[in-house]
């Protein structure tokens, strides 16, 4: 998938090329992103249908996640200011109306995300505290203070900070996914490759199980602040599109290689009455392994795995809900006539304590938002990282030479089976 139009013209130096520890933190921090909990759902939903169908969603997520991911950067990158934040490069491009509405569809694709992890790592805390630790139940609202104050103030430090904090949480992550799709293979069942499938219903498993395959990929949240990073070290838009291009090809291989092993691995040892049960009772995959007899070993790590899986899609998810607060805080401002009253270091302070403040509340009331996510955030998401990008890439100038027709087709294509996915599944 490469362009010849990125490659680096004779002479040009090739520092920008040279892969450092920062690269490093940013790959990690994309794959962190990817890897939460829709990953722990994704094999019942994929899986469910049979072999051919979820052949089918592993060839079409290689393009998919590297495609639109490197798009949204590219447009991202485009900036007419290296400083600009992802709303303000919107309005530049899209004109002010048009974008108060982009920002609105982006924010309810990543706000309600967040608010889930949330309710997601505090329960997997509490359950741990009480049912492996064996403590009397804690008080709820204490524990999702110290939690998402622990969070929030691991994310307030410097940018090395953050990439190494992601880089130390998501390689042992992925080594430990890895680990136990290999510790199952000896349990795989070959039958499953023959399990008939009829055409209809190898279609609808593929198109419901769509949108639960772009949101165990999604992470267009950091794209934006990637992109910000690069831009404002080096002003030469073609250099960091390489750069970043670059980095999107290692961190969606090792997503991709990392996931699709485990979904794989996982589906091949479990039972089609299995897959069925997790799909009624609305189980992650794990918890399934789990409550086999005499296996204490996933009863033991499945809440660890889930904490820092959740824990690193947090992180991804802040950085970009801070970002959109941010600038449709400064918008309010300005239309109020406050722009000049109250300065972008108040913007952000008022960001953090109203996103700290929706978590702790979602976090002790322990909501069902599921609902929402189901009616809100899937075709959401799509629009952002399907649909947004490539329009950006067709208005701005500076990107006439990424135009990839076929390619571009296809993004467009596969958004469109996200939303009749979607669809669908609120017909059913």
């Amino acid at each position: 998938m490469s362009d010849q139009s990125l490659e680096s013209p004779v002479g040009e130096p090739d520092e920008h090329l040279r892969w450092t520890a920062k690269d490093t933190g940013w790959m990690f921090s994309h794959v962190g992103t990817g890897i939460g909990a829709g990953l722990l759902y994704l094999p019942i939903n994929a899986g469910i249908g049979g072999f051919w169908p979820l052949l089918l969603m592993a060839l079409i997520s290689g393009p998919m996640v590297y495609l639109t991911h490197r798009t949204l950067t590219r447009f991202c990158l485009a900036s007419r200011q290296s400083g600009n934040d992802f709303s303000a490069h919107v309005e530049d491009t899209f004109g002010s109306s048009v974008a108060k509405w982009l920002m609105l569809v982006c924010f309810l694709s990543m706000f309600p995300v967040l608010l889930l992890y949330t309710i997601g790592i505090s329960n997997v805390t509490v359950s741990f505290l009480v049912n492996q630790l064996n403590w009397a139940e804690p008080s709820r609202s204490l524990t999702v203070f110290i939690l998402v104050v622990a969070m929030v103030g691991a994310l307030l430090g410097t940018e090395q900070r953050l990439l190494s904090l992601f880089r130390r949480m998501v390689l042992p992550l992925t080594i430990v996914l890895l680990g136990i799709a290999v510790y199952l293979i000896p349990q795989w069942r070959m039958d499953y490759l023959m399990q008939p499938v009829s055409l209809q219903k190898g279609a609808e498993t593929f198109l419901l199980a769509l949108p639960v395959l772009v949101f165990s990929f999604y992470h267009a949240p950091v794209c934006s602040t990637f992109a910000r990073s690069y831009r404002q070290k080096n002003p030469d838009l073609h250099a960091c599109i390489r750069k970043t291009d670059s980095i999107h090809m290692r961190s969606a291989s090792i997503l991709l290689a990392i996931a699709l092993f485990f979904v794989f691995s996982c589906v091949m040892a479990l039972t089609p009455e299995q897959l069925a049960q997790a799909k009624a009772e609305n189980l992650p995959t794990l918890s399934i392994l789990a409550n086999q007899p005499g296996n204490r070993f996933f009863s033991t790590v499945t809440p660890l795995i889930a904490f820092v899986a959740i824990m690193t899609s947090f992180f991804g998810f802040f950085l970009g809900v801070i970002e959109l607060m941010n600038g449709l805080l400064s918008q309010g401002f300005r239309s109020f006539r406050l722009g000049k009253v109250v300065s972008v270091g108040h913007v952000h302070r008022i960001s953090l304590f109203i996103i700290a403040l929706s978590c702790w509340v979602a976090g002790v009331g322990n909501w069902s938002i599921l609902g929402i996510m189901e009616a809100v955030v899937a075709p959401m998401m799509a629009i952002i990282i399907f649909f947004l990008p490539i329009a950006g890439l067709y208005r701005v100038k500076q990107l006439e030479q990424y135009r990839k027709p076929f390619w571009d087709l296809f993004a467009l294509g596969v958004g469109t089976l996200v939303i009749i996915g979607f669809v669908i599944s609120q017909l059913l």
